[in-house]
């Protein structure tokens, strides 16, 4: 399949069977391959595995109304794609995630934020001969910490490019999957391949497919998928070790 955009042609794949392997082996608890299609989904992946969860760096802006921050919630989507774009260029081996989110408050106002999901491969580089130190390595593995700001950067250029101003983030916290209500899933990079995990690729009404194209993206993995829950028993099926 061929989504046709003003900025270039992109090619959609469905991941061979090498290539759901290295994503299977680098996120924490792998992919669930469905037996059937199930609500236009083939592939779960993974969030929490019995009682242990994904977690990831929450990107939290000032506190707004819900309209504003639907706003800002659509514009980090298109941010976070440009974003993709110059990060790949970069050349880290490992998965990123990054997701907008939507949360309510207690005091009725949202959230309206970025959600990051980082795993890194067993030998990530060092970004750009910078060292940002290990901050996050404990929790999220060895070289998580550069992965994290090199895309922060790549996020800012995109702003910056774009001529927009960026939101003013005020805290960077872990947190589990669970913490992070309203989560878009939409698109994560895998080396230097863009994933992208919606079940309808929305290709008409989704500007992201422009920007990516316009980024030099000319083909996408589509792994039509939900976030699930597994039971530590299966757990080498999600890793692929069967």
């Amino acid at each position: 399949m061929e989504i046709q955009t003003k900025k270039g042609s992109i090619d959609i794949h469905k991941p061979d069977t090498a290539t759901l392997k290295q994503l299977q082996n680098i996120l924490t608890y792998g992919v669930m391959p469905f037996k059937q299609t199930f609500n236009g989904a083939d592939f779960g992946v993974v969030m929490q595995c019995g009682e242990q969860e994904v977690y990831c760096l929450k990107q939290q802006p000032l506190e707004v109304e819900r309209k504003q921050a639907e706003q800002l919630f659509q514009l980090q989507h298109f941010m976070i794609m440009d974003a993709y774009c110059r990060y790949i260029k970069i050349g880290f081996s490992g998965a990123y995630l990054a997701s907008p989110y939507l949360r309510q408050r207690d005091n009725g106002l949202w959230e309206a934020g970025v959600s990051h999901f980082i795993f890194p491969s067993d030998n990530e580089k060092v970004y750009s001969e910078k060292s940002f130190g290990k901050a996050y390595d404990n929790q999220f593995g060895s070289g998580a910490t550069n992965m994290f700001m090199a895309f922060v950067d790549s996020f800012k250029q995109a702003f910056a490019e774009s001529k927009l101003t960026m939101p003013q983030y005020f805290g960077i916290d872990i947190r589990p999957r669970s913490h992070l209500k309203s989560l878009a899933m939409y698109f994560m990079v895998v080396g230097s391949d863009v994933f992208c995990l919606r079940t309808n690729l929305r290709e008409q009404e989704d500007v992201a497919w422009t920007i990516l194209a316009s980024g030099g993206i000319d083909k996408v993995y589509h792994l039509p998928a939900f976030p699930m829950t597994i039971n530590e028993s299966d757990l080498n099926e999600a890793k692929g070790r069967t």
